[in-house]
Order: structure tokens, then C-alpha cells, then sequence
């Protein structure tokens, strides 16, 4: 996986923009803030360990993201990008057999606070930053299939779940970690993007078990189109 991601990367940030490289015309951007807005899809997952400190053996599943954000002039072709974001994350799991899975769904409000790279090439910029972000949980659910047979139960977001009822989940409502992408953006104001994204909080709630070693946290990547004006 990791290698046919890294393959795509640089097949985006390489090939594409000399394909945009047939004609080269002065950009008319001279700066300024410039607001976005995008959306798009990709395959999350929590890696970490479980309550007895072997790794997790989550698998992908889908998420998406939409927002807006905005770019704001620092010098020359850097520049600190912000927004607002809703994204959907979570992962697959199997339990015991494939026959009964495990999908947990989490959504989050989402701030990202990016340096962006942004200079001119062919007819538009390349696009490469990296940053922080921080979320918070707004809702979810986690899904369990026998067979044909589904239950779902509601995500509650809290850090201690000890003397919680069982009629919810729980997990921690802050997240926060890093970000990258590599894009490319069009003079016209469409551009394109490849994100990765690492948790470095642990989002699952403590339910005051003895020597419970669990930390799962989140692991994504996606892409992600949209237009700047």
C-alpha cells in the first residue's frame, strides 16, 4: 500500500504538471488572500496498539472531507493555508472471522493550519504543504454484521467512559496531528491534491480497565479537488 501510494505521488507531482507545461504564461496572481473551497474522498483507518499492546490490525475504510479554507501571502511562493473541513474517518474491523466486521465511523469538525509551497509552473502552481490540524468529534456510529444481520450503535464522545451505559460507544472528542499534500492548481483557480494525514492524540475513551495498553489513532489519505477564487 505504501508503496503504490508513494508511486502515485510522484507520478502527480511530476508527470501531471509537465503535462500543463506545454505553453508557460505569466500569472496574473500578484498575491493577496484568496479563498477555496473543496472536497473529496479517501481511505482512513486507526493504527496503534490494543489492550494488550500488540498492534492493531484495522483495515481501510472509506471517508470523505469537505470545506473551505484560505490562503494567505507570507513571501515569495510561501504562503499559510487555513479553513474549516468536515471529514468523516474510522477503519474496518474483522472479529474473529470476515464473516462478522467491525465499522466504525467518526466525524469531526477540522481545522488545518498548512505552509503551503506554492510556485508558478506551466500554467498554474504546484502545490506542496505540510502542518498541523486539530479536530473535534461531532458524531458517529460504530456498525457490527453477522451475516445479513447489522447493529449499529451511536458514538458519544468523552475522554472517561468508565461509569458510562453500554448503549453508546465512546470516544475521545479531540484529535489533533500533522498534515501533507501535492497539488496542483490551474490559473483558472481548479486544482487537485493528493492528502495524507496522521493522528498523533490516541482517540479511544478510557473505560478504567487494569494494564489497558489501547491507543488507536487516526491514519488517512485521499484526494481531494477544488476551486480557488
Amino acid at each position: 500500500m505504501k508503496k503504490k501510494l508513494l508511486v502515485f505521488v510522484l507520478i502527480f507531482t511530476v508527470i501531471v504538471p509537465q503535462a500543463f507545461a506545454q505553453k508557460t504564461r505569466k500569472n496574473t496572481d500578484t498575491g493577496g488572500i484568496h479563498f477555496g473551497i473543496l472536497a473529496g474522498g479517501g481511505l482512513q483507518t486507526l493504527y496503534g496498539t490494543d489492550y494488550w499492546d500488540e498492534p492493531l490490525d484495522d483495515k481501510l475504510n472509506p471517508g470523505f472531507h469537505a470545506g473551505g479554507n484560505v490562503n494567505l501571502p507570507l513571501f515569495a511562493d510561501l504562503w499559510i493555508q487555513s479553513g474549516v473541513m468536515f471529514s468523516s474517518k474510522g477503519a474496518k474491523q474483522n472479529i474473529i472471522t470476515e464473516d462478522i466486521t467491525k465499522t466504525i465511523n467518526l466525524a469531526y469538525a477540522e481545522v488545518p493550519v498548512n505552509v503551503l509551497y506554492r510556485p508558478q509552473l506551466g500554467d498554474g502552481h504546484l502545490l506542496i504543504g505540510a502542518g498541523p490540524y486539530v479536530s473535534y468529534g461531532i458524531f458517529g456510529n460504530e456498525r457490527i454484521k453477522i451475516g445479513t444481520i447489522i447493529t449499529e450503535l451511536k458514538v458519544k464522545y468523552i475522554a472517561d467512559a468508565t461509569n458510562e451505559p453500554s448503549s453508546y460507544v465512546y470516544y475521545r472528542g479531540l484529535d489533533a496531528g500533522a498534515n501533507i499534500l501535492f497539488g496542483y492548481e490551474l490559473y483558472s483557480g481548479i486544482f487537485l491534491q493528493i492528502n495524507g494525514q496522521m493522528g498523533l492524540l490516541k482517540v479511544n475513551s478510557e473505560y478504567g480497565l487494569p494494564n489497558d495498553q489501547t491507543s488507536k489513532k487516526n491514519f488517512g489519505f485521499g484526494l481531494s479537488a477544488g476551486y480557488r477564487f
